[in-house]
């Protein structure tokens, strides 16, 4: 176990790092990232399970951030953790660099996601909960592994987090453990100016274990993400109250932590002291760039630790390759991105029968040929037709992810994002379906699908201007451009 004045010290690295990346900068928003600094620390240097030596490694835990906006803190903590470079964090938000103001998916470099717009990056980390379900049921428990995320205020607030919430609830994923960074600030306002809801029951009531901390206290932090890694049935949502600019001082020394100013500016144009801000944080004023002795040892710790961690679990593969050759073989091909060879010619089509009932045809062939698959609707199976690779498989529910396909309900969005995390996590490939018109609802995510170049399937029925019975709303007229577009 750690000392807890040397994880401070590390977390107080983290706020110097951040707050020295948007001066240099000139823009970005240090205030969040320095009130999270304590919860990505004790992540990082006691949870999270990757190589250090194997960043593609199929067991590592993901982490994936929502607020990518919080960005200096994840680039300060992957900095100590040897991922960049010095100069690559004084290049913090310059064109071309590859530390840009929003995290962009770097698996080498431990970004598992573009963070896209508020509500997505934790929508698609219960995509990879989904996808570590689904890989596990079918090879066995040696590759269980969390899935970690980190989401702000702004990103409760977005709608998408509904469907996120009730589905991870539903299917009661325990392998999903989700940080709340509750400081009380966003861009504008304080947040009880725009919600007074009650988030822990909002969550509780959607089946999630709900556990309130003080998100600055690194023994809090640690006690609560020990009961999380243990939970057995359902996901855990920490929410930890935090310090907007934790540690931030005004020129006369005195706080200027939780104000809204320090959201999206540097701090000094917010109104506090740089100096007097790195000074109090025990970082060199001179250099603030520099990595703490403490801070590296304790991660250049951590990193031996992890080393050996996976060399033991990857002798447990090993092992078990061993014993199961069929399913290594399966397990190599799901992460290959191969599919097996389809005759599609053999497929039965009827003359003038509707390219819906084609299509799922081609998917109940599918179902049959291509395990990893997994195919989605948003409560409309039935009708664009989805259904065809239900006829070759079964949905997949709380306590059994054997089956291959998942009743999103009536959540167009969040499904589509939910596709994007299976994806990013790898060994599986999801499929989509709705009508071509409500493709209004999941441009956002599409374009992140783009964006990450992920192969995310989407079949979209009812694609033909002629929906005629269903009136206006229901005809796609304009969807088509939209979507080449992206």
């Amino acid at each position: 176990m750690n000392d807890i004045q040397i994880l401070n010290r590390a977390a107080d690295n983290i706020r110097v790092l951040s707050v020295a990346m948007v001066e240099k900068a000139k823009s970005g928003h240090p205030g969040g990232a320095m009130g999270g600094a304590d919860f990505i620390n004790i992540l990082y240097t006691e949870f999270l399970k990757y190589d250090p030596t194997d960043p593609l490694w199929i067991n590592r835990d993901r982490f994936f951030l929502d607020p990518g906006h919080m960005s200096p803190m994840l680039y300060a903590t992957l900095y100590l953790a040897g991922k960049y470079s010095k100069e690559d964090i004084k290049d913090f938000r310059q064109w071309g660099s590859v530390t840009p103001g929003h995290p962009e998916v770097d698996f080498k470099r431990g970004i598992e996601n573009t963070s896209g717009p508020l509500g997505q990056g934790h929508t698609m980390a219960v995509g990879a909960a989904i996808a570590e379900k689904f890989l596990s049921a079918r090879f066995g428990t040696w590759m269980s592994h969390k899935i970690y995320t980190f989401i702000s205020d702004g990103g409760i607030q977005e709608e998408i987090s509904q469907g996120a919430g009730r589905i991870a609830g539903t299917l009661g994923l325990n392998n999903l453990i989700m940080f709340y960074d509750a400081n009380n600030i966003q861009l504008s306002t304080k947040v009880e100016e725009v919600t007074t809801e009650d988030t822990t029951k909002k969550y509780e009531s959607w089946g999630w274990k709900v556990i309130n901390i003080n998100g600055n206290d690194a023994t809090e932090i640690r006690n609560a993400l020990k009961v999380a890694t243990e939970e057995k049935e359902k996901p855990t949502l920490i929410i930890g109250k935090t310090l907007m600019g934790k540690g931030c001082l005004k020129e006369d020394n005195s706080s200027f932590a939780n104000q809204v100013s320090t959201h999206g500016q540097p701090i000094s144009a917010a109104g506090a002291s740089v100096e007097k801000t790195i000074e109090n944080l025990g970082g060199n004023v001179a250099d603030p760039f520099e990595i703490f002795k403490e801070a590296k040892d304790l991660y250049a710790k951590r990193s031996e630790e992890l080393i050996e961690i996976a060399k033991k679990e990857k002798e447990v593969q090993k092992k078990w390759e061993k014993e199961n050759p069929e399913l290594a073989k399966k397990l190599q091909q799901f992460f290959s991105e191969d599919i097996p060879e389809i005759d599609f010619s053999s497929i039965e089509q009827k003359k003038d029968q509707a390219t819906r009932v084609a299509s799922a045809n081609v998917l109940y062939e599918f179902s049959k040929k291509i395990d990893n698959m997994i195919v989605a609707s948003a409560d409309l199976s039935n009708s664009d037709r989805t259904d065809g690779f239900l006829k070759g498989s079964k949905p997949i529910v709380k306590g059994d992810f054997t089956g291959g396909f998942l009743h999103a309900g009536v959540s167009e969005l969040t499904m589509a994002a939910l596709m994007n995390g299976m994806a990013l996590h790898g060994g599986v490939i999801p499929v989509c379906g709705t009508f071509f018109v409500f493709s209004d609802y999941m441009k956002p995510v599409i374009r992140m699908s783009a964006l990450m170049e992920l192969p995310v399937k989407y079949v979209f029925s009812h694609d033909a201007f002629r929906v005629g019975e269903d009136g206006p709303t229901h005809q796609p007229i304009e969807q088509e451009a939209q979507i080449r577009l992206l």
